[in-house]
């Protein structure tokens, strides 16, 4: 089975999304990409877990092949999600996102309860630092040409752990490329602009925070911070990943996620379990009183 590319129409806006998997019976998994890429880095997720669900990664508005909205942010994005959600495929889903993706996902969960199913948080955050490097400064004052070619090569040290399979390195960095430069700013005021501190205490789903232990653009503690507020989170750190962990170590993100969705269909089970018994526990009351209130006979 291939990956395919299906487009949809929101409020006269051309949204794309890559899809794989079983659309008739298998469960829906969406992935939400982070800043300055598309659809396209999820390959790995997309191959690697369309056996067990219906998996779709949606190009956020300007990126890849969707079109762009005005005054983009998290809040527009988890919008245009929602809405795309509900045209696509109106039941719960898993919802992964990444990196800016996640706090996407997060204000998507936080708004729209009965959307999101469970949450997977990739090198996520509920607030930025707000840290400007010696770098970010001196770009500024370098003439155009010059600054991509700096950017490009501090972004790749940040992004990516030391020691990367170049394959992975290629694929972020060719995304980080075909990218206009007005979505790479748009999507870096859009991450220092957010504060999603007090939505993450309303979510109200299992989630998954996962991080990589050499993340240098959103390390554990920012992770481990955000476990803390997410009221049913549990963290998972990988072992010598970086940023762009879902390109480093695949098989273990796709692992991650595919352990995470099975704790969901236990948690369901166990739910309904527990209505089930209430329910015979009413019953039997209900069965108790009217015994009680029967005339008695000698």
């Amino acid at each position: 089975m291939t990956i395919l590319r299906r487009f949809v129409d929101l409020d006269g806006r051309r949204i794309s999304c890559l899809t794989a998997g079983d659309p008739s019976s298998a469960p829906p998994l969406l992935l939400i990409h982070g800043s300055g890429v598309s659809a396209g880095y999820w390959v790995n997720q997309l191959l690697g877990l369309r056996d067990a669900f219906r998996v779709m990664a949606i190009d956020l508005p300007g990126h890849g092949k969707s079109d762009p909205i005005p005054n983009a942010s998290v809040e527009t994005y988890a919008d245009t999600v929602a809405k795309f959600l509900a045209a696509v495929i109106p039941r719960p889903v898993i919802v992964a996102g990444h990196s800016l993706g996640g706090a996407v996902a997060m204000a998507l969960a936080a708004r729209q309860r009965e959307v999101v199913r469970g949450l997977v948080l990739l090198a996520s955050c509920a607030k930025l630092p707000q840290v400007e490097s010696p770098g970010e400064r001196l770009l500024a004052f370098l003439p155009g040409p010059l600054r991509r070619i700096l950017f490009f090569s501090m972004a790749q040290k940040l992004l990516f752990a030391p020691g990367v399979p170049m394959g992975a390195v290629s694929i972020g960095m060719q995304e980080l490329r075909s990218c206009s430069p007005e979505t790479i700013l748009s999507d870096v005021q859009a991450a220092r602009a957010m504060d999603l501190s007090e939505q993450a205490t309303a979510i109200d789903v299992p989630t998954l925070v996962l991080c990589g232990s050499r993340d240098r653009l959103t390390p554990p503690a920012l992770s481990e911070q955000l476990r803390s507020l997410i009221p049913r989170a549990r963290l998972g750190i990988i072992e010598g990943a970086g940023h762009m962990l879902l390109l480093e170590v695949p098989e273990r993100v796709n692992q991650a996620i595919l352990d995470f969705a099975k704790t969901l269909t236990v948690e369901i089970r166990s739910s309904v379990l527990a209505q089930q018994l209430r329910g015979v526990s009413l019953i039997r009351r209900l069965l108790d009183w009217a015994w009680s209130k029967a005339p008695k006979t000698a």
